[in-house]
């Protein structure tokens, strides 16, 4: 707390009169205390590295909301409601919670004062389909991103920093390990336990790697008993990319249950055949053979200009996407100049065509072009020259002509390269990548969670990676803990009906929030921020005093606080 602020003087004041619970309490209360000191612990816990350099997001603003609120803290676990950034630009526009953070990175970018600018929300949401438009939500009267409840809430679990971090790719490991590590202070290796049963290990971990059971006996089956028994809570969650078919930079959370519930696959392929499949079938040829006078570029054309480019600016933009596709009047032109003056090359080709040699020089398939019945020989020989343009690209026949036909014009280098480019379509993007701009263009272009679950047990198919006949098939939610075992029981101190394990996430979230584990870690994290100093392993029973005080401050993290820095220990308040 600055030195120059008002609220220092009020501390001393408490101090003075020997009252420091109070000033604690008072401290608690304050903006600065939730936009410092809250704010820091929030971000540390987002991330494995503890950093507080990343930015504001869901996951940190519901643990300063849960702070702020003077809520059960074991809340930030298993809650279903998050909190929101008033007073933001486009805070309105449900892409900046879902499918980025920018409605959350302004908290530090415009330094918000987090007392006040916090709003709780109810019900988590997830996106079922979103249109996608550089258009904010402000400048449209329909809603951009369709959302229904999320089916399993979980707090900071079923966040998108909790999904970017943890669910993205792999097989949901990595979120067992970072939830013990930053709600319990457990690293895995602490957590590992080589009696316990691997009987839920999953089918990508080899039980004879280098040939020697031994070795998976003492260095992989410890931890993977424990993260595999549990990663099941995290089996029907997954960091999806949003697509219309290819890949996008759109990533959210999604959970299986809710894809297969909502019909998303199904309503993707309605999409898709109302909108993509004839933009395939009909726009796409039309491009290809009118080029800069085709129903594509118009629409492109006149889209970017009413976005704000100029004429000349838009051409720039979309010819370089003309650059990479073949102009077929150019490709016959040179068919037809080739054939006149290779016609002796052309009959000599036609005579060896069952040569192997020739077979593989000039494409089997399109030897037979120059045989092919009821043709003309005209015709039979531009189909054998497109036919070997198209297979053999830069060692085509046609592209060696057209390449001769460029250096006799004398034509620039520059030139030169993109007129042989775009005879071999070098670059041309994949059909989709030509759809979705033109969809786009037309404000028809619509985002869909690409299908990563089971479609009758919604357990992502990540979850069941590898091979080994030996390994865990993963068919549901449930999840066991196997971390129970003699001396972990004591360590972890479970308690409450998910001790041994659970369904889902939520579950999951009870299971780390119920133990004396939970408890002491919070404990330890805010010893060491006030007190500015490590609570050491040897004062285990400093440790679990703190952790005692937590539970009987109802786990009112302000409370903690306050308990700890008044603790003798701790040294901040000396005594008389």
């Amino acid at each position: 707390m600055s030195s120059t602020k008002p609220e220092l003087k009020k501390v001393a004041e408490f101090i003075a009169n020997g009252d420091t619970r109070g000033a604690a309490n008072y401290i608690t209360g304050t903006s600065d205390f939730l936009n410092v000191q809250i704010k820091n612990l929030s971000l540390k816990l987002s991330n494995k590295d503890e950093s507080v350099k990343v930015p504001f997001n869901d996951f940190s603003a519901l643990i300063v909301g849960v702070v702020r609120d003077g809520k059960d803290f074991r809340e930030i676990l298993t809650a279903d409601y998050y909190y929101d950034v008033k007073g933001v630009a486009n805070e309105t526009d449900q892409r900046t919670r879902m499918f980025n953070q920018a409605n959350y990175t302004p908290v530090e970018t415009s330094y918000m004062n987090l007392q006040t600018s916090l709003v709780q929300q109810p019900r988590q949401k997830m996106v079922k389909s979103a249109w996608s438009t550089p258009y904010l939500q402000s400048e449209k009267n329909y809603e951009m991103v369709s959302l229904d409840n999320n089916p399993e809430p979980a707090g900071v679990f079923t966040t998108r920093t909790f999904a970017e971090r943890n669910l993205s790719g792999g097989t949901n490991r990595r979120a067992v390990e970072f939830s013990l590590k930053q709600f319990l202070c457990v690293s895995m290796a602490e957590a590992a336990d080589s009696s316990a049963s691997d009987q839920y290990v999953g089918r990508d971990v080899e039980r004879f790697p280098a040939g020697d059971h031994n070795k998976y006996l003492t260095s992989c089956k410890s931890c993977h008993s424990v993260m595999d028994g549990m990663r099941g809570a995290f089996a029907k969650l997954d960091y999806t990319n949003f697509t219309t078919g290819g890949a996008t930079g759109t990533y959210s959370q999604m959970n299986g249950d809710f894809f297969n519930q909502h019909g998303i696959q199904q309503e993707y392929n309605t999409y898709s055949t109302n909108f993509i499949t004839p933009a395939t079938k009909d726009i796409l040829p039309d491009l290809e053979i009118r080029q800069e006078n085709s129903t594509w570029y118009k629409t492109r054309l006149a889209y970017l200009m009413k976005r704000g480019d100029t004429e000349a600016v838009a051409r720039g933009k979309l010819d370089p996407t003309l650059s990479t596709i073949r102009d077929p009047a150019i490709a016959n032109a040179m068919a037809a100049d080739f054939s006149a003056k290779k016609a002796a090359f052309l009959e000599d080709l036609k005579a060896n065509r069952a040569v192997d040699a020739y077979k593989t020089q000039y494409v089997a398939g399109c030897l037979n072009n120059l045989v092919k019945a009821n043709t003309d020989v005209a015709e039979q020989r531009r189909l054998f020259l497109i036919c070997n343009l198209d297979n053999k690209k830069e060692m085509s026949v046609l592209y060696e002509h057209y390449d001769a036909y460029l250096t006799a014009a004398k034509t620039a280098d520059t030139e030169k390269t993109r007129l042989l480019g775009k005879l071999v379509n070098r670059g041309k993007p994949a059909p989709i990548n030509l759809v979705t701009p033109y969809l786009e263009a037309r404000e028809e272009l619509r985002l869909f969670p690409r299908n990563a679950f089971d479609s009758s047990t919604g357990v992502a198919a990540k979850m069941n990676k590898g091979s080994y006949p030996y390994g865990f098939v993963v068919s549901s939610d449930n999840f066991v803990n196997n971390a129970v075992l003699g001396s972990k029981s004591t360590f972890f101190g479970w308690r409450g009906s998910n001790a041994g394990g659970g369904q889902g996430v939520k579950d999951f979230g009870k299971m780390l929030s119920q133990s004396r584990r939970f408890s002491q870690c919070m404990a330890k994290r805010v010893y060491e921020s006030v007190c500015l100093k490590k609570l050491e392993s040897t004062q285990y029973t400093t440790l679990v005093r703190l952790g005692d005080r937590f539970e009987a401050v109802n786990y009112n993290l302000k409370s903690l606080y306050t308990e700890v820095a008044l603790d003798p220990v701790c040294g901040v308040v000396k005594e008389e």
